[in-house]
């Protein structure tokens, strides 16, 4: 599951660069990065975890609704990490969804959760029927547990997955079956979170069918999992979100027995710079970025002297001294965003000359000339 890359305008990249065209970057080619990770859940106690990377997506519970993953913190403190400037990126969660009637260890009999909390109900009134007015009240009731009694630190900040699969308990009523998901996200809703939907387009059909999501459900996005390689998981984020409104996020494969997961089109993505300006001594040189994207990059440089950084030279504009000349100049643009791997990319090297120099060359032939 995630750990957290749209295009700058082109109009926004000349504004951030002092750039009045775009015609440079018509046909350049765009490089781009790919946010990639892992989920973990029970199965994994005892065992190595992958090494964390962009993507990390923790088990709430232990193969139910109603238990908890035994390993849960230490899990949580593998996919909690910090990013270079200190900012705290937390680890996904997904919790198991299910609709188990009388079967389960615990059936609602009214609008009232098993910890004794009234639900409001808009899928009718709860008496203890295995109908959807009973599902929503059970889907709440477990969510609200998941949020509070399992153990999620900062769960309001945290995105929460339902994990939608038919190895758990449904029922044959596929509205009592989307019921019981509404119900646990209206609860995690309340608790400050948003929720997504993990299945596969099969599996989503089977138990909710042509039952139509509300608004609770509407936009949420997918995680779309069923892929036995990377290549056949990137087909997935092709697939039609589960939800109206929603999109396809990310994607699973599962290899050597390990969850892979990539996000689908949040990538940093840009073109080469290139370089503005005449590459003289007190003259400045500019960066024209070219398009990149997703909007809201934070973008740095870093000036090169002949494949050296030069101390100091990290703005966007560089003024060539007496110590470039006859070295080559040029500047390497990293474009970031929180959950998105950094892409870095560098602008082709320029000479630099000195105009004082060249003149007194010329002055000096001919000088030469006419003392001939």
């Amino acid at each position: 599951m995630l750990r957290r890359v749209l295009a700058v305008s082109a109009a926004l990249a000349a504004a951030l660069t002092g750039a009045t065209g775009t015609a440079a970057w018509a046909d350049a080619p765009t490089a781009s990065t790919v946010a990639t990770g892992h989920d973990v859940s029970y199965p994994q106690c005892g065992r190595d975890l992958p090494a964390v990377d962009d993507i990390a997506v923790v088990g709430v519970n232990a193969g139910t609704g109603t238990t908890t993953n035994p390993c849960l913190a230490e899990q949580l403190a593998w996919g909690d990490r910090f990013t270079d400037d200190g900012t705290l990126l937390r680890a996904d969660v997904y919790v198991n969804t299910a609709n188990p009637g009388h079967l389960g260890d615990w059936w609602p009999t009214a609008d009232i959760t098993r910890a004794g909390a009234p639900v409001t109900n808009p899928a009718g009134s709860c008496a203890g029927a295995e109908d959807a007015a009973c599902a929503y009240v059970y889907g709440y009731s477990i969510g609200a547990d998941d949020v509070a009694q399992r153990g999620v630190g900062d769960a309001a900040h945290r995105f929460w997955w339902l994990d939608v699969e038919t190895m758990n308990s449904w029922s044959w009523d596929r509205k009592a079956n989307l019921a019981a998901i509404e119900g646990m996200a209206a609860a995690i809703h309340a608790a400050g979170a948003d929720v997504g939907i993990y299945s596969t387009p099969r599996q989503w059909d089977l138990i909710v069918g042509d039952a139509t999501p509300s608004v609770v459900l509407a936009g949420a996005p997918s995680w779309i999992a069923g892929a036995t390689t990377r290549a056949g998981a990137l087909a997935n984020c092709a697939a039609a979100p589960l939800t109206p409104g929603g999109r396809v996020r990310m994607v699973q494969w599962v290899e050597h027995g390990i969850d892979h997961d990539i996000a689908c089109g949040v990538g940093v993505r840009g073109t080469r710079p290139v370089l503005r300006g005449s590459a003289e001594v007190g003259s400045p040189l500019t960066v024209g970025i070219g398009t990149w994207g997703p909007y809201g990059l934070a973008f740095d440089y870093v000036w090169t002297r002949d494949g050296v950084p030069i101390p100091d030279a990290t703005d966007p504009a560089y003024t060539p001294t007496v110590d470039d000349v006859g070295t080559h100049i040029a500047v390497q643009v990293t474009g970031s965003r929180i959950g998105a791997p950094p892409l870095t990319l560098t602008s082709d090297a320029i000479a630099v000359s000195d105009p004082a120099e060249e003149q007194i060359a010329v002055n000096v032939a001919r000088a030469l000339r006419f003392a001939r």
